[in-house]
């Protein structure tokens, strides 16, 4: 389903990504059972999303859903079948955890990282070649912008034994280190888990920012959100 676009929507930022469109054909996957027999975990799906969607995966427990978002991301180690395409073209092993990240719903992090220094951790593990300092702190500025975290820059992420940010900024935090690895397309499995209901709606709307913002392609997994989160989405997808 594709819902109704904003026609106020924030404009793409020039620090926006390449654009990653995901094509996917005859998905399915059957797991082998301990004592014998199959049983099947995915029925066959196809579908095409496009650059700068923010696309929710969703349906009951057991239908699927994170099976899906695996096979998409490549993070499924079983074997499974169909055929996965990026801008068109086969999805290459080699090239295509170059512009994916992924992330999952454990966030370790050392506790003595500033909110800031996580971000440039993972910029710099992708720093573009030729890219000047003051491009990359732009492009952190702007993620910390847009996942509402500039007043925490410079806060420790914290932990049992040190005093840092709340748990769904933390989150957060999670979720921006993805794109600032330059990841054209972010997979997040269940990101609003465990979160009280602002918090979860204002990290699915840092989600839509980046997406619209730099042009990102991000997948969500998420279980029977409010109406306000739900409308945040562009595309739902629906697994029985």
């Amino acid at each position: 389903l594709r819902q109704q676009q904003n026609p106020g929507e924030q404009q793409m930022s020039k620090a926006a990504l390449q654009p990653a469109s995901l094509t996917f054909k005859d998905l399915s996957f059957t797991a082998s059972l301990p004592k014998g027999g199959k049983q099947t975990i995915l029925e066959p799906c196809s579908g095409h999303l496009e650059a700068g969607q923010l696309v929710a995966i969703m349906g009951p427990s057991g239908c699927g859903k994170t099976t899906l978002l695996d096979m998409l991301a490549m993070k499924k180690t079983a074997k499974y079948s169909g055929e996965v395409f990026v801008n068109g073209r086969p999805r290459d092993s080699r090239l295509f955890p170059r512009i994916a990240a992924y992330v999952s719903q454990e966030d370790e992090m050392p506790a003595h990282w500033k909110v800031r220094e996580a971000l440039e951790f993972d910029a710099a593990l992708k720093q573009q070649p030729g890219e000047s300092r003051k491009a990359t702190a732009d492009f952190i500025d702007n993620l910390l912008e847009a996942f509402g975290l500039t007043g925490v820059a410079n806060t420790y992420i914290g932990g049992a034994a040190v005093r840092g940010i709340s748990g769904g900024q933390r989150r957060r935090v999670s979720l921006a280190r993805g794109v600032a690895a330059h990841a054209s397309l972010l997979f997040c499995d269940e990101p609003t888990s465990g979160l009280a209901a602002t918090d979860a709606e204002i990290c699915v709307r840092g989600l839509r920012n980046i997406a619209k913002r730099l042009n990102v392609l991000v997948l969500v997994v998420i279980h029977q959100p409010r109406k306000e989160v739900a409308r945040l989405f562009d595309t739902l997808m629906l697994l029985t």
